[in-house]
């Protein structure tokens, strides 16, 4: 699981282009998925992995509800990190159903 950084901290005066706003909504959208996913996986996960699913899903709700728009570092690592594992584990997920 990435960490990002500093999220609280103030990014005023920091120029934001078309690009930016789409790739924070991208990144958005797919933490949210990623968070429903592990909600739904964990309701059938044993005792130990069900707390590490729900510690995760912790982290990705911090990171929901605390990116910034203006953020484009930490939007980067959630594009270029946190999209493929979820990416991943929703494949690992459909292939064990199947």
């Amino acid at each position: 699981m990435i960490k990002l950084n500093n999220l609280s901290t103030n990014l005023k005066h920091v120029t934001v282009e078309y690009i930016d706003i789409v790739n924070y909504e991208i990144a958005r959208e797919n933490i949210c998925g990623y968070i429903f996913l592990l909600s739904r996986i964990s309701k059938n996960a044993e005792s130990i992995e069900k707390m590490q699913m729900e510690s995760k899903i912790q982290d990705l709700i911090y990171y929901r509800d605390n990116l910034q728009i203006e953020d484009k570092d930490n939007i980067q690592k959630v594009l270029n990190t946190l999209i493929p594992e979820y990416q991943a584990e929703q494949n690992n997920h459909t292939a064990k159903k199947n």
